[in-house]
């Protein structure tokens, strides 16, 4: 839709006196999975208790379109053609914040700030206690868990945009988090150290020897 129907439809359905959102205005902007934009006039509230018809309204599946709450209490829209568009996006990490928002926090550079690792810190150490719990065969929450490990290889590689790659990888470290735990693309982008080769489990009554390369193979 362009800019001019979607202000059309919206003055039409929703925000007139029998729509969800009596007197509102939305300026939006056509994208190219549906549009956004920012309306004044309602709360957040109302606008989420609304979403669903405004979907309706407008065509699209259910469940695609999305209510932020912006700076101020103010109210902005996501409107996705495909359902799937805006799952993604619901799951897609916050940014990581750098600090600009608190005057008594010192940035520790141009590009990062302590509340950058401090957040990223925080990422790793849940992602690694859930990584623990998985392994030792305790109850995990599977969709937390691939939420949380999205999370934090976002986190990585925002911070790797500003910041050392060594500064991240001693983080990641210090917290303890396994390589093995972590996708390809990060052990590659940090320079993880891997460790040791995972060993093959021995059958019981069968007996091993060491060829030269330090091999263990079945004795003959």
């Amino acid at each position: 839709m362009q800019r001019g129907e979607i202000v059309a439809v919206w003055r039409r359905d929703v925000a007139s006196s029998d729509g969800p959102l009596p007197g509102a205005v939305l300026d939006p902007m056509p994208t190219p999975h549906g549009w956004c934009g920012h309306v004044s006039g309602t709360t957040p509230q109302l606008a989420a208790a609304a979403a669903a018809r405004i979907a309706s309204i407008y065509g699209l599946p259910d469940r695609s379109l999305l209510v932020e709450t912006t700076e101020g209490g103010g109210v902005f829209l996501w409107a996705y053609r495909a359902s799937s568009a805006a799952d993604y996006h619901r799951q897609w990490p916050q940014p990581v914040i750098d600090g600009s928002e608190f005057t008594d926090v010192p940035r520790s550079g141009s590009g990062t700030s302590l509340l950058d690792y401090v957040r990223l810190t925080e990422m790793a150490r849940k992602h690694q206690a859930e990584w623990l719990d998985l392994r030792g065969g305790r109850p995990v929450d599977i969709q937390r868990f691939s939420r949380r490990l999205s999370l934090l290889r976002a986190g990585v590689i925002d911070i790797l945009t500003r910041s050392e790659s060594v500064q991240v990888r001693e983080l990641l470290l210090r917290v303890g988090v396994p390589a093995e735990s972590l996708p390809d693309d990060i052990l590659q982008a940090l320079d993880y150290p891997i460790g040791g080769l995972p060993t093959v489990p021995r059958a019981r009554g069968v007996a091993f020897t060491s060829d030269g390369d330090r091999t263990d193979r079945i004795a003959k």
